[in-house]
C-alpha cells in the first residue's frame, strides 16, 4: 500500500457537507484495509483566483495509506460529486500524521479576523459616543445663531 494526499475543495453553498464528504472517505479507506493518518477539515478560504465565479470554497485535506482501485474509487466519487469543485490526490513517501500548516494558519487567520472585529465594533461605539456627545452640543449653537440672524434681517428691514 502507498500513501496518499488528498485535498478536495467544496463549494462555499455547501461547505456543510465537507465533514460528511471527509467521513464518507475515511469509511470508504478504512473498508478497503487501508489507513487513514490525517483527516482536516479546514474550514472556508479565499482561492487565489475564482473557480466557477467563487472566491472562496471549503478545504478538506486526507492523509492515507491504501490501495490503488481505493484511490481510483475516490477520485471516480470526485467526478460525479458537484459540489466538490477542485481535487488533486499526490502520492507521498512519508506519512502526515501531525496538523497541517494550512489549517494552523486558517485559525490564525480566523483569531486575526476576529480580533480585527472586536477592534471594529470598539471603534465604532466610541464614534457613535462621539456622535452623541456632538449632537448634544449643537442644538444651542444652532439655537444662538439662530436668535441673532432674525434681528439683523428686522434691523434691515426697519431702516
Amino acid at each position: 500500500m502507498r500513501n496518499y494526499e488528498i485535498v478536495f475543495l467544496v463549494h462555499p453553498d455547501q461547505s456543510d457537507q465537507t465533514s460528511s464528504i471527509i467521513s464518507k472517505l475515511d469509511k470508504l479507506v478504512n473498508d478497503s484495509g487501508g489507513n487513514v493518518h490525517r483527516s482536516e477539515n479546514i474550514g472556508n478560504r479565499k482561492l487565489a483566483y475564482p473557480i466557477q465565479d467563487q472566491f472562496k470554497a471549503s478545504y478538506g485535506l486526507l492523509n492515507v495509506e491504501c490501495n490503488q482501485e481505493t484511490i481510483n474509487e475516490i477520485k471516480n466519487s470526485f467526478k460525479f460529486n458537484d459540489s466538490i469543485i477542485r481535487n488533486l490526490v499526490l502520492s507521498v513517501n512519508k506519512i502526515h500524521k501531525d496538523t497541517s500548516s494550512l489549517l494552523m494558519q486558517t485559525k490564525e487567520d480566523n483569531e486575526k479576523d476576529t480580533y480585527q472585529e472586536a477592534r471594529d465594533a470598539a471603534n465604532k461605539a466610541e464614534e457613535r459616543e462621539a456622535q452623541n456627545a456632538s449632537k448634544t452640543e449643537k442644538p444651542a449653537d444652532i439655537k444662538s445663531s439662530s436668535n441673532e440672524a432674525p434681528e439683523e434681517e428686522t434691523k434691515k428691514e426697519g431702516e
